[in-house]
């Protein structure tokens, strides 16, 4: 049955609030079972009374850092078809987050930042913004094939799933990987000769900003991504410390990086992106250490300042965007 026009929009606007109560619930069966929460007032007291405010401060300072790679990223995308200034690419990514927290797999992203376009532009910086996008999936597909490699004995076991299992998951991730490669840098050509086969001046025309990549463009793009890789990692490493998750460096970073490949391959909701987050990383960090609300909390640390903030801020800043354009007009 086909859903009235008025239905769609509030169902979309539904299904990620429903997501994450639902996923909410799962954390509470998962921690409520484990006896966990006498441990949230520990772990709460340790890092806002100064014995583990280090780390969780540096969460913090890492966050315009994280950003600040990813509008470098964007900027450098941009230069062949709209040079943009740090400051105006900065301004532009964080609204591109305060719209990424109402759409699906942050869609919004792309909208949020092409606002700071001529409206010419907008089109063409879509495409070259997947281009940067597929630049950071790359590196997680990357580390998360070895995450897969080191956590193998755990998964085996924990999992009671056949060896095959894995063997053909690692196998499909690894083709993923090199289409995924050969795509990036022969970019500029399968463009054209989309643009070619579509035969559709507006495709042609959008297909004109992944043209004018060049392979230093794409190395730069690569080398970004994986610096912006690493700043999510010390994040995750940060929190994990404030709150009391003290591993072997390659255990917690195997897990997160198993963790950022299996968020990046499920669909989600931005609102609900926490209670996968949280489902995840109790699952796979829960492989090496009980306390489970310690993962919990540092999930959402990670979370509400990597996201929620920036968002917030970005929202504040898309005010200006409509007299910003008038301005330079």
């Amino acid at each position: 049955m086909k859903l009235p026009r008025i239905s769609k929009p509030i169902l979309q606007v539904l299904i990620g609030p429903l997501l994450l109560m639902v996923l909410a619930y799962a954390i509470w069966r998962t921690l409520g079972s484990s006896q966990q929460w006498p441990l949230l007032k520990e772990n709460f007291h340790l890092v806002f009374t100064g014995a583990n405010l280090f780390p969780f401060l540096l969460l913090i300072l890492l966050m315009p850092l994280n950003w600040l790679m990813e509008s470098f990223k964007w900027k450098v995308a941009l230069q062949g078809i709209q040079p943009i200034s740090i400051w105006t690419a900065f301004r532009a990514t964080l609204s591109g987050v305060s719209f990424s927290v109402l759409l699906p797999n942050r869609v919004g992203e792309y909208l949020g930042r092409v606002l700071y376009l001529p409206t010419d532009k907008r089109a063409t910086a879509v495409a070259v913004t997947m281009v940067a996008s597929m630049s950071q999936l790359i590196w997680t597909i990357f580390f998360g094939l070895f995450s897969i490699i080191y956590l193998y004995p755990l998964l085996i076991t924990k999992l009671s799933l056949p060896s095959s299992f894995f063997i053909l998951s690692g196998g499909i991730l690894f083709i993923l990987l090199l289409v995924l490669l050969l795509l990036f840098f022969r970019i500029s050509t399968v463009s054209n000769r989309l643009a070619i086969i579509f035969n559709h001046p507006r495709f042609a025309s959008w297909m004109k900003g992944p043209q004018q990549f060049t392979r230093l463009q794409l190395l730069r793009l690569l080398g970004l991504s994986l610096i912006r890789y690493f700043i999510f990692l010390l994040q995750y490493g940060a929190a994990l410390a404030a709150f009391m998750i003290l591993l072997n460096p390659l255990d917690w970073i195997a897990s997160i990086c198993f963790t950022f490949l299996v968020l990046s391959m499920a669909p989600n909701f931005a609102v609900a992106e926490l209670g996968v987050r949280g489902l995840v990383s109790v699952w796979v960090l829960g492989f090496f250490t009980m306390n489970k609300v310690g993962i919990l909390m540092a999930t959402l640390s990670v979370w509400f300042v990597n996201l929620m903030i920036p968002a917030a801020m970005g929202a504040l800043l898309l005010i200006g965007v409509q007299k910003f354009w008038k301005h330079v007009s």
